[in-house]
């Protein structure tokens, strides 16, 4: 049998935290579990300059909410230009750029912008601690978890209610948007380069997207059980970022219409890893083009 981990490329560490929901929410300030509706919106003329610090509510392609303590919820639009970065090294005197895609539900930053149309906050400036960005992928991630372990779990909605209610609170973005249409491209043993075939599927769902307002691209990468987990894991990653990598540099799909690229190793196999052809189908990545309800289809960016 021919394993996974005999091939595989030089890859990048994974570093996306799984924690456990549980302790996530716990960890929430008690006034996130309280109530459900945010602060009034604020209102910006135009050209007028503004620093807030808040955190991330939900996300609508390009453009956020951010919620402000009890203060203010604001509408934020990110432009091409927009500056994302991390502040690391001594003293906190470096800077790592970040993209778009890490601008997930539950994530605290810091905005610095100017008044625009709609009354929205443009931002000029945007940064947030690498602790942050940790939290919030917990969050994305433990939300969805939870979810299923609701729904399979009759018994534990009583107990965990209350957890459940403050997470989805902060994670309500995903909840506006429907499938438009799922494609899967499949990779070699050990591999997370794009063959021909993956190529021309990933090229239709560039063309097919981009007629449509108001979208977002899921994309999860997967591995059979031939390797090993410490293998598979970043390999499933590193076959989502191909996709992603694809799309933007490629494609030329705005980077803040990609949603966090995640791998998900052996998880959700769709066929037995028991055969070759089984694990064939298990190489996969799984790209998703979701739609906002609200905004509907076929309308120009």
């Amino acid at each position: 049998m021919q394993s996974e981990s005999r091939v595989v490329p030089p890859v990048w560490r994974y570093r996306m935290a799984f924690a456990l929901i549980s302790s996530l929410a716990l960890s929430l300030p008690a006034v996130a579990q309280q109530s459900v509706q945010l602060p009034p919106m604020m209102v910006y003329a135009e050209g007028q300059k503004a620093k807030i610090r808040g955190v991330i509510v939900d996300r609508n392609g390009d453009e956020i909410r951010v919620r402000e303590g009890d203060k203010a919820t604001h509408d934020i639009v990110l432009k091409d230009d927009t500056k994302i970065e991390t502040p690391s090294g001594f003293l906190k005197m470096d800077r790592i750029r970040r993209d778009t895609t890490a601008l997930l539900p539950g994530l605290m930053l810091t905005i610095e912008g100017h008044g625009g149309e709609g009354g929205k906050l443009y931002a000029d400036k945007v940064k947030f601690s690498s602790t942050s960005l940790r939290t919030a992928q917990q969050i994305n991630v433990g939300t969805e978890k939870t979810r299923g372990q609701v729904s399979a779990n009759a018994d534990s909605i009583a107990k965990n209610t209350r957890r459940v209610a403050a997470v989805n609170k902060r994670v309500t973005n995903l909840d506006d948007y429907d499938l438009k249409s799922e494609t899967i491209v499949w990779f070699e043993t050990g591999s997370a380069q794009l063959s021909k075939a993956a190529r021309d599927a990933l090229d239709a769902v560039i063309t097919n997207s981009a007629t449509l307002k108001g979208y977002l691209i899921e994309v999860t990468g997967y591995a059979d059980t031939t390797g090993t987990p410490a293998i598979n894991r970043p390999l499933s990653a590193h076959r989502a970022e191909a996709v992603v990598a694809y799309l933007t540099e490629v494609g030329k799909v705005p980077l803040r219409r990609i949603l966090n690229p995640t791998g998900m190793g052996t998880a959700d196999a769709i066929a037995s890893n028991k055969t070759p052809d089984g694990r064939a189908m298990n190489r996969r990545a799984q790209v998703r083009v979701l739609l906002n309800k609200t905004l509907g289809e076929g309308n120009h960016r």
